[in-house]
């Protein structure tokens, strides 16, 4: 007994990709709320004694939407933190890939002592013509250490799309 025939196949076929493409969409223009949830780990640290000393981190962690709005909640990210520090002060600059369930790619740059500038600066799939801007904030896990520090990087964005 056949209960599925061709015409049915087609339509659930089309069903299916109106879906698929309907979710691939994403909006021209907006903002959003967020909050970075990383742990990160030291690959070198160049100490120059008094004159102070220049580090690199890698950070992963799960980005979650800080608003109702759920478009951008549950990203994966992957931060590559340079930090210089020196006598008169320090400052931060990473480098960062948000990932969502798509596997679509939105790309993040920051920079700033305790907080500052953050872009986004394109990404692949849905985000490969977003461009944005706005301002981040950190706070630190206890307990951190030089080798193995957590922290959280909430930031406030607005974006639109390039022009073409």
């Amino acid at each position: 007994m056949r209960l599925f025939g061709p015409p049915f196949i087609l339509a659930a076929l089309t069903a299916s990709s109106a879906t698929a493409i309907a979710a691939d969409t994403f909006p021209p223009s907006g903002s959003a709320k967020l909050a970075a949830y990383a742990v990160c780990r030291s690959l070198a640290v160049v100490d120059m004694g008094p004159v102070g000393s220049q580090s690199s981190a890698e950070c992963t962690g799960i980005v979650k939407s800080r608003d109702e709005s759920k478009l951008l909640d549950n990203l994966a990210i992957r931060c590559l933190e340079e930090s210089k520090a020196r006598p008169d002060g320090y400052k931060f600059f990473g480098t960062c890939i948000q990932t969502d369930a798509d596997g679509d790619k939105l790309f993040m740059t920051y920079e700033g002592p305790e907080s500052g500038p953050v872009e986004w600066i394109g990404g692949t799939g849905k985000y490969k013509d977003v461009v944005g801007s706005g301002i981040w904030s950190v706070a630190d896990a206890p307990g951190n250490n030089s080798s193995l520090f957590a922290f959280t990087l909430s930031y406030d964005t607005t974006w639109t799309q390039k022009e073409k």
